[in-house]
């Protein structure tokens, strides 16, 4: 008995080894910003689901750590959708067929538009709302009124007409962009309901010879462009092919039973919001494919965190009797603690892992390079500008090493990434090494979403990151937090690769 007892620390020890290694690997996982990569996340998520829930079986300490909803769920950066327009229309009667035949046996041509000096360069006006579900799709509401003129050799009509038009647009962009729009193409399909009042007259003598009335649906398909001024205002150029299903529509039924002609719009939208325009995004840019990313990684990550705590429970009970005393809260009492007052790895006997010196070490060196180059040593003399004592060449050093590089984080996220720990192990060795320095720490974000969302944001990243220097034995009393969200931007934020560097946390020693 007494030999098996003694084997039960390895037991914990290999315990430990396996929860940091998966830790690694995991995080090392979530690096990849691609979509592909999101889907063999996800496979991996079912595959830890059923490793937290076979290990919170096996212990009965907690309670089973359920997958939480992702926390960034609900904050979901808002898009201008919804605006109010209005437009001038050029109308113009097609010709439909050469000749008609009439009731009467006689042949006439049937009346067209821009056609001699009794037709005019026909206009209607109105005012339309459009709301975009998509960054590829669009609907719209509009009412137009205004007058057409038509005539052949003979004859020559006047109308006043109106229309209700109900329009789908489809943009055309491509799914290889990067850059937000300004020029956005787009197919449209539309149906109307239209009114006419017609008068018919001779052009030799304009006497009236017939009139009439009524309405008719109308089906019209067409091409536009919109050109984004900014995120409110944006110009609206559309032409569409319409088919009436009427004759009468020029005052005159021939039997054919419909008619033809071109719309041609120019028109001015306003649209309601602070964001950006929905419409401005890219192809694939709806925030589904990122808040899928993001939950994604929040699961994934939380799955961790599920298991780190399971293990460490079991960890902390096997380790810690009654009455122990366990000064740095790291799950290993002060007596087999080698550094007791800094949470560090069962692995290291209680001490912080032997990599994050290595790397700080590393880094120490490259800075030295830089410094020796920018502030060279001072001068026998002692003259105060030949350069920097030994005390300010070492402060320069630290603080270079802890502001070089921001913390990164992913669109609408606050979880830190693997890539963040290298720089963040640093700053923990160096607020380790010297006690006297407090820390300050600056969220941000990029442009998308209101200020305030963006504000809440940046606070969650700052407080990501300091929660993980806490974990490595820095403590809160030393972190101070200023969220700043959106403003002062790193980088442009029109571009992808802008706002990935504007989602950060700066760290400045104080």
């Amino acid at each position: 008995m007494k030999s098996q007892m003694s084997h039960q620390p390895v037991t914990i020890s290999t315990m430990k080894n396996i929860q940091i290694s998966m830790s690694k690997s995991i995080n090392n996982i979530t690096i990849p910003a691609t979509r592909i990569a999101s889907f063999g996340r996800l496979m991996l998520l079912a595959g830890l689901s059923c490793l937290g829930s076979l290990s919170t079986k096996a212990q009965e300490v907690t309670p089973a750590a359920s997958l939480l909803p992702a926390p960034n769920a609900a904050l979901t950066p808002k898009w201008n959708r919804f605006s109010l327009g209005m437009k001038l229309t050029h109308l113009y009667d097609l010709k439909y067929t050469s000749y008609d035949l009439l009731s009467s046996g006689v042949s006439a041509s049937d009346p067209y538009g821009l056609n001699g000096s009794k037709t005019k360069f026909d206009l209607a006006a109105g005012i339309d709302m459009s709301y975009y579900f998509t960054p590829l799709f669009s609907m719209d509401l509009g009412y137009e009124k205004g007058k057409m003129t038509g005539a052949n050799k003979t004859e020559y009509y006047e109308s006043n007409v109106s229309f209700i038009t109900l329009g789908a647009n489809l943009d055309l962009k491509r799914a290889s962009r990067i850059e937000e729009y300004k020029w956005v193409p787009y197919l449209r399909a539309s149906l109307a309901q239209g009114t006419y009042e017609t008068e018919r007259r001779f052009i030799s003598d304009d006497v009236k010879f017939s009139d009439t009335k009524g309405n008719s649906m109308q089906v019209g398909v067409g091409l536009g462009v919109r050109y984004h001024i900014n995120n409110r205002w944006c110009l609206n150029l559309m032409s569409e092919f319409v088919t009436i299903n009427t004759d009468a529509w020029d005052g005159y039924d021939y039997g054919t039973g419909s008619d033809q002609m071109i719309k041609s719009s120019l028109g001015l939208k306003y649209t309601f919001g602070k964001e950006k325009h929905i419409d401005r995004a890219l192809a694939w840019q709806d925030n589904r494919v990122d808040r899928m990313q993001a939950r994604i990684d929040d699961q994934v990550n939380n799955a961790i965190k599920s298991i780190n705590d399971s293990v460490d429970t079991k960890f902390k009970k096997l380790m810690n009797t009654p009455g122990s005393k366990d000064s740095d809260d790291d799950g290993i009492v002060d007596k087999f603690d080698k550094c007791p007052d800094v949470a560090g790895l069962f692995s290291n006997n209680g001490c912080p892992p032997v990599e994050e010196a290595v790397k700080a070490k590393e880094k120490e060196a490259e800075v030295d390079q830089t410094i020796a180059k920018i502030a060279p040593a001072p001068s026998a003399s002692g003259s105060s500008h030949s350069g920097l004592s030994d005390e300010e060449k070492y402060r320069l050093k630290n603080e270079i090493m802890v502001e070089m590089n921001p913390i990164r984080f992913g669109y609408n996220s606050y979880q830190l990434t693997a890539k963040s720990y290298e720089q963040l192990n640093t700053i923990a060795v160096i607020m380790r090494n010297n006690n006297a320095y407090k820390l300050t720490l600056k969220g941000f974000t990029d442009d998308l979403g209101s200020a305030d969302y963006n504000k809440k944001l940046s606070e969650m990243r700052a407080n990501a990151v300091a929660e993980y220097l806490a974990s490595r034995g820095i403590t809160k009393d030393r972190i101070s937090i200023l969220a700043v969200g959106k403003e002062n931007p790193l980088d442009d934020n029109n571009s992808k690769i802008g706002k990935a560097n504007n989602r950060r946390v700066e760290c400045k020693l104080q």
